[in-house]
């Protein structure tokens, strides 16, 4: 009797962990998740913004999470690379990635991509919000945003201003305002966002719209003159300059985020929503959101889910007015 009773107990123990290790939704991987070091996949070149950034809150991350996250760069094609990679990567919270506004809901409407962002997607958090102006030189003749209006109503397609691509939240407020002022002006993209400010500057653009990262150095140098905010908030640099939310009522809103597979067990995406919301309000990464001019901001990934799926068809039906598909 004894030794049956001994052998019942070691069986059952066994049983029970079998069960959980053979558990799909991986029981026992929640419970002691993370195991080890999760790899972060991030979607632009190493030495920008967007990679100093998730750097950082990688840095932070850790502090919560207790395990390593190991930062990768995967740039190109427009950074469908790096999108595809993570979402078809195994969805245990080991693979993660940056995402954003615009490869969310304006790319995947001018390009065929091998993934659907609305079904292939969980969002675990946002980590920062972009900013954006527009600039001319300082001996340009332009001091306002209306002076530069009258000159494009008065010259069609002759005003020309610099972004990082087609299709950016720039690009769309751009000529979102032609739209609504009924003028045409002209578009020059470039791969990157220092490549416009140098053109702007060497003068062969008249202005660039881009980020403070990247303008405002110039602007305190003397060289650029900011006249116009792209976004809902006004600069700390420039507070009497207006903005289009101001001026028009719609705004670009642009947005970087985490990313990662769908399928991932909720008690995972908990604990990485949590450590993503600590490491935002570390003062080592709000420090550092402020030296580089970007507004550290943090939302759930059940908020930004909404946010992109009352956006898609809006942002879709725009691209398809201002012809920007396949551009």
């Amino acid at each position: 009797m004894y030794e049956k009773c001994t052998r019942l107990l070691l069986v059952v123990p066994v049983g029970l962990f079998v069960l959980i290790a053979s558990s799909p939704e991986g029981v026992w991987s929640q419970e002691t998740f993370p195991s080890k070091p999760i790899t972060m996949i991030i979607d632009q070149g190493p030495g920008g913004q967007n990679d100093v950034m998730t750097r950082a809150l990688s840095k932070a991350a850790e502090k919560v999470l207790g395990k390593p996250i190991v930062c990768e760069n995967r740039p190109g094609g427009g950074m469908i690379v790096a999108r595809n990679y993570v979402l078809k990567s195994k969805p245990d919270g080991y693979t993660l990635g940056t995402g954003g506004s615009f490869n969310t809901v304006t790319w995947p409407h001018m390009q065929k991509l091998p993934f659907n962002v609305l079904t292939d997607q969980v969002d675990i958090a946002v980590y920062f919000k972009y900013t954006h102006g527009l600039c001319v030189r300082t001996d340009a003749p332009w001091k306002t945003i209306e002076d530069v209006i009258a000159y494009a109503r008065q010259n069609p397609g002759k005003f020309t201003y610099g972004t990082a691509g087609v299709g950016n939240t720039q690009h769309i407020i751009m000529e979102r305002i032609a739209k609504a002022e009924r003028i045409k002006w002209s578009q020059v993209p470039f791969k990157s966002g220092s490549e416009p400010v140098l053109a702007c500057m060497g003068g062969h653009l008249d202005a660039v719209a881009q980020g403070p990262a990247d303008i405002i150095p110039h602007i305190q140098a003397g060289k650029l003159r900011f006249i116009f905010g792209l976004n809902d908030n006004r600069w700390a640099i420039a507070p009497d300059i207006p903005n289009v939310k101001e001026k028009y009522g719609f705004y670009g809103r642009n947005y970087k985020s985490i990313i990662g597979p769908k399928g991932i067990p909720d008690q995972v995406l908990d604990k990485l929503e949590i450590a993503f919301k600590k490491a935002v309000e570390d003062p080592t990464y709000t420090q550092l959101a402020e030296a580089l001019q970007v507004e550290s901001y943090y939302m759930s990934g059940k908020d930004v889910s909404k946010l992109w799926r009352s956006e898609y068809d809006e942002i879709g039906k725009m691209i398809k007015e201002l012809d920007l598909v396949n551009k």
